[in-house]
């Protein structure tokens, strides 16, 4: 008869269970591939036209900036970027008064950034050419009105409508799991003022993608205004003010960011943390921080 040992198990059942946390945790990456590696940007501007992207007053990038197409951008008052900024060997990037960037500035990447700009194009093509699976045309939420959608685990909603507009202390939220992923497709005006905010109930901002589609208004986010996800907007300049915050990643054609706004990229984490050692696997598991056993098993794990 075959003999397994505790100690010779234990980097096959690791191995299983680093498995299932892998598998446990999905992003928009999934449903659409096109995306590429678009998610590693805090900002990315396809930047076509003449006009330079902008950041003014006390306005944040915590993160990457990529400046595609014409490459042109323009720092002032005390904006700052915490990360690096990637250019063409076209683009100017000009900074004055008290505007700095942390990191570096890393020009003649056209290569990487052409790439950039195929895969928002294709990516955007492909959320828009989803079929609907929920029957809202249109959000319009105003003094304090709430709406969640909600997904089944491993299900991808998908929405498309023609006007996205909160104000007002209104709230839009999306809840699902770690395996839910949200697409809404915008065909006319995207706009967030006053207190609004879109919130995240068991999915992070990389399972949800706000598809601006068309060259329409500018897409505004204003006020106290929170946006979580990824909001891509390949045809319009995103504008953002007062102390609007975006937590995920903002794709545009142009974006302008004044006041305190903030674009922020949080890292992602996976759901599950997993503590393993050998005495996990003598049918005595306990919990790690408070010794309390949780049963016989091959591993005791916590959710963190």
């Amino acid at each position: 008869m075959l003999s397994i040992s505790p100690k010779s198990f234990l980097p096959i059942a690791a191995s299983l269970i680093l498995l299932g946390a892998v598998q446990a945790k999905a992003d928009v990456s999934g449903v659409i591939p096109e995306i590429g590696d678009l998610e590693r940007w805090t900002v990315f501007s396809l930047g076509d036209g003449n006009n330079f992207s902008r950041a003014f007053g006390h306005s944040l990038i915590d993160g990457d900036l990529g400046l595609a197409g014409n490459g042109n951008f323009l720092m002032g008052g005390h904006a700052r970027i915490d990360g690096d900024v990637y250019d063409r060997s076209n683009g100017t990037v000009l900074t004055f008064q008290h505007a700095f960037i942390t990191g570096s500035i890393f020009h003649d990447q056209d290569a990487l950034l052409d790439n950039g700009v195929n895969e928002a194009l294709a990516a955007s093509a492909h959320a828009f050419s989803l079929t609907p699976n929920r029957p809202n045309t249109s959000v319009k939420l105003l003094e304090n009105h709430a709406l969640t959608i909600t997904g089944a685990p491993g299900e991808t909603v998908v929405l498309s409508l023609k006007n996205f507009i909160l104000r007002d202390n209104s709230s839009f939220t999306l809840q699902g799991t770690a395996t839910t992923t949200f697409v809404i497709n915008v065909n006319k005006k995207f706009s967030l003022s006053g207190n609004s905010h879109i919130d995240l109930v068991g999915v992070q901002w990389d399972q949800v993608l706000f598809n601006v589609v068309g060259t329409g208004q500018r897409v505004s986010l204003g006020g106290s205004s929170i946006f979580n996800g990824i909001l891509m907007a390949n045809d319009r300049t995103i504008k953002m003010k007062g102390d609007a915050t975006v937590s995920g990643e903002l794709i545009a054609n142009r974006f302008k960011l004044r006041g305190s706004s903030r674009v922020l990229h949080p890292p992602v984490i996976s759901p599950l943390v997993d503590t393993v050692s050998e005495a996990d696997f003598d049918g005595g598991s306990r919990d790690h921080e408070t010794g309390e056993s949780l049963g016989r098993g091959v591993m005791g794990r916590k959710l963190k």
